[in-house]
């Protein structure tokens, strides 16, 4: 999958594509899922991850919104 793809899976909140890779936010240390009902961040700040595993070893954090079950407080 391109990264003009995931972009656009993410713009439309494709739920078909949940734990299908992960959208991670450089300007906020945010990992998502990308459907999640947060703002949509500017390309330039967005990563893609295959697993949710790769981006919390990056440094990323889960989503309060769209990722409940994995946030450790």
């Amino acid at each position: 999958m391109t990264r003009a793809e995931m972009i656009d899976i993410c713009v439309r909140r494709d739920k078909n594509y949940t734990d299908k890779f992960y959208l991670a936010v450089k300007s906020t240390k945010i990992v998502c899922q990308p459907w999640c009902s947060s703002k949509v961040p500017l390309e330039k700040n967005m990563e893609f991850y295959d697993t949710l595993d790769e981006a919390l070893a990056a440094g990323y954090r889960p989503c309060k919104i769209c990722m409940k079950k994995y946030w450790r407080n």
